[in-house]
């Protein structure tokens, strides 16, 4: 898209924009072997996230299967993934019987965790954000995994700091930044 508007219109906007491939992730994409699978697409980046890939693939010239795993939220939520090109599967990661079902990628990005309504489920959240991995880490130990984590995890900080940074010690606050 290039320069951006002064003013968003749209979600369809907004989704043109998010998921716009910079020309370093067309490059990548480029020179990237194998197919792509998404594990817990259906979150708040896993959509746009994959789509700009689907869109970084076609700019480059490059043919690639992308799939996306998810409980999905609705039936319309899936059917818009895969209009962007996106093969789904639909099921739950915590299955273990599922999980190996899925079939083998060679890179895999992992989404799947719980941030929203984790303290009125403790045990499912210390599931999703601990065990979850565990089960991904040893189904998918051949390929390449690209885990997307959160910035919780490090000490809360003075606003005017600028922020933490990765070589801060972490100090999780709260029962979903520990999980």
């Amino acid at each position: 898209m290039g320069k951006y508007p002064d003013k968003i219109l749209n979600e369809e906007q907004l989704e043109d924009i998010l998921s716009e491939p910079t020309p370093e992730v067309v490059k990548l994409l480029s020179r990237l072997d194998g197919d792509i699978i998404f594990l817990g697409i259906s979150g708040k980046i896993g959509p746009s996230f994959a789509r700009m890939t689907t869109r970084a693939c076609e700019k480059a010239g490059v043919q690639k299967k992308i799939t996306g795993v998810s409980l999905f939220d609705s039936e319309e939520q899936r059917k818009g993934i895969e209009s962007y090109g996106i093969e789904t599967i639909h099921g739950d990661l915590l299955n273990t019987d599922f999980i190996q079902s899925i079939p083998a990628a060679k890179n895999v990005i992992f989404m799947a965790g719980m941030k929203f309504g984790s303290k009125e489920n403790l045990s499912l959240t210390w599931a999703v954000n601990s065990y979850l991995p565990a089960l991904v880490a040893e189904r998918f130990r051949e390929s390449r995994i690209v885990a997307f984590s959160t910035g919780c995890v490090y000490p809360l900080v003075p606003v005017k700091s600028g922020g933490s940074l990765e070589t801060d010690q972490p100090a999780p606050v709260g029962e979903y930044a520990q999980s």
